[in-house]
C-alpha cells in the first residue's frame, strides 16, 4: 500500500499538484506551513500591490461584457489608473484623454470613432477572436493578449479531468449510483492505462503546450495538430490540413485548444468525426465557432463519437433549447475551464501600458497579428 501511495504522490507531482507530503517537507526546512489557498472566495478589500502608475494623467477605457467588470474596475482603479466604462454615459461624453483600451467584445466602432488617442488595445484572455472579428478596430495600434501562466495550469487540470472523466467511464458510473445499480462491468473489467490512452491535441500554443505537457509527464499516448508544422519531443506530431485526417484516425480522445481563425473555424465538423475511430470522444475548450453543432449532435447520436465535454460554444450563454443541455453524452460547462486572474491579468496590462505609453516594445509572444488571428 506504502507503494502504491507514494506512486499516487509521484504522479501528482508530475501534474503540478502540492502533495501534503511536500507540503510537510516545507515546513521541516523552512519552520513555517506554507500558505495554501482557500477554497473560499474572500470579497475584502483588496490588497494586492500593483506597480505605481507613472502616467496619471492618461486615461484607460473599459469596455467589456464581462459580468465581473465591477471588480475589473475596481482593480484598475486601485492601481491608480482614470477608468472609463464603456456602458457609463457620462464616461463615453469625452474619451479624448483613452489612450489604452482594455477589451472584451467592445461595442462596434466604439475605439475608432471615440478614441482620438488610442495607442493600444488590450485584450482581457488569451483568445482575441471577438476582437478580430470587428472590422472596424483600428488596426494600426498593438493588440496584446494575456498570456498567464496559472491560466494555463488551470487549463491542463480541467483538461486532465476530462480525459480521466473519459477513460474511467466515470459518467457511467455515476448514472449506475443514480439508480442504486453496483456495477463492476462498465470498464469491461479492466482499466486503460495511461499509456494505452491515444489522446490528440489540437493546437500545441501556451494553453495546448500545458495539456500536452502535463498529458505526457503522466505517460498518456500524445499526438499534436497544428496548423504549421512542429517537432515536440516525446509528441507525434501533424501538421497541415493534409496531415488531419490521419491525425484524427489514430486518437482515442481529441482535444481542442486551437485559436478561432477564418483557417480554424468550423473545423470540428462531420468530415473531421468521421475519421476518427468509432467510439472515440472530444473535449472543447477553445471556442464554440470551432465546432459544427448538427455535425457534432449527429457523430453523437450515431455513436462515431461516444462522449463530448465542452466548455464554449457557438452562442454564450448557451441557449436553454439547446439539444446540448440534455444529451446524455454531452457535458456542458459555462466557460470557465480556465478563467482570467484579475490581478495577474492587471499586472501584465499595466506592465504593457507603461512600456506602450514609453513608446517602448512590447513582449512579441504578448503582440497579436492582426493577419494570422493570434
Amino acid at each position: 500500500m506504502a507503494n502504491v501511495s507514494l506512486r499516487a504522490v509521484s504522479l501528482l507531482k508530475r501534474a503540478g499538484y502540492l502533495s501534503w507530503q511536500s507540503i510537510r517537507g516545507r515546513q521541516a526546512v523552512t519552520g513555517r506551513t506554507p500558505c495554501v489557498a482557500s477554497m473560499t472566495t474572500n470579497a475584502a478589500a483588496i490588497q494586492h500591490q500593483y506597480i505605481p502608475n507613472k502616467y496619471p494623467d492618461s486615461e484607460v477605457l473599459l469596455a467589456t461584457t464581462f459580468a465581473s467588470k465591477d471588480r475589473w474596475a475596481e482593480h484598475l482603479r486601485h492601481a491608480g489608473l482614470i477608468v472609463r466604462l464603456s456602458d457609463d454615459p457620462n464616461d463615453l461624453k469625452d474619451l479624448s484623454k483613452v489612450e489604452f483600451a482594455i477589451c472584451w467584445q467592445p461595442e462596434k466602432s466604439l475605439l475608432s470613432q471615440k478614441c482620438p488617442d488610442l495607442k493600444a488595445i488590450q485584450s482581457m484572455g488569451a483568445g482575441v477572436d471577438s476582437l478580430l472579428t470587428d472590422p472596424t478596430l483600428p488596426r494600426h495600434v498593438p493588440l496584446l493578449r494575456i498570456i498567464d501562466p496559472l491560466m494555463a495550469e488551470r487549463m491542463a487540470t480541467w483538461v486532465l479531468w476530462g480525459v480521466i472523466n473519459i477513460q474511467r467511464k466515470c459518467d457511467a458510473y455515476f448514472e449506475a449510483q443514480r439508480h442504486s445499480k453496483w456495477d463492476k462491468s462498465i470498464e469491461n473489467f479492466r482499466n486503460i492505462d495511461n499509456a494505452e490512452l491515444r489522446v490528440g491535441v489540437m493546437g500545441a500554443g501556451v494553453m495546448g503546450g500545458a495539456v500536452i505537457d502535463t498529458l505526457k509527464k503522466l505517460g498518456y499516448n500524445v499526438s499534436s495538430w497544428t496548423r504549421r508544422k512542429r517537432q515536440l519531443q516525446g509528441v507525434t506530431c501533424f501538421s497541415g490540413r493534409e496531415q488531419l485526417k490521419e491525425f484524427a484516425g489514430r486518437v482515442d480522445v481529441l482535444v481542442c485548444l486551437l485559436p478561432l481563425t477564418a483557417d480554424t473555424a468550423g473545423i470540428l465538423n462531420k468530415e473531421l468525426f468521421n475519421a476518427m475511430q468509432h467510439g472515440s470522444a472530444m473535449i472543447n475548450a477553445a471556442r464554440g465557432g470551432h465546432v459544427l453543432d448538427k455535425d457534432l449532435l449527429d457523430a453523437l447520436d450515431s455513436g462515431r463519437l461516444s462522449s463530448a465535454v465542452l466548455d464554449v460554444f457557438t452562442q454564450e450563454p448557451l441557449p436553454e433549447e439547446s439539444r446540448l443541455w440534455k444529451h446524455p453524452k454531452v457535458r456542458v460547462f459555462p466557460h470557465v475551464s480556465s478563467m482570467t486572474n484579475i490581478e495577474s491579468a492587471v499586472n501584465q496590462m499595466l506592465e504593457n501600458r507603461e512600456r506602450i505609453l514609453e513608446g517602448l516594445a512590447v513582449a512579441p509572444e504578448l503582440v497579436v497579428d492582426w493577419e494570422a488571428g493570434y
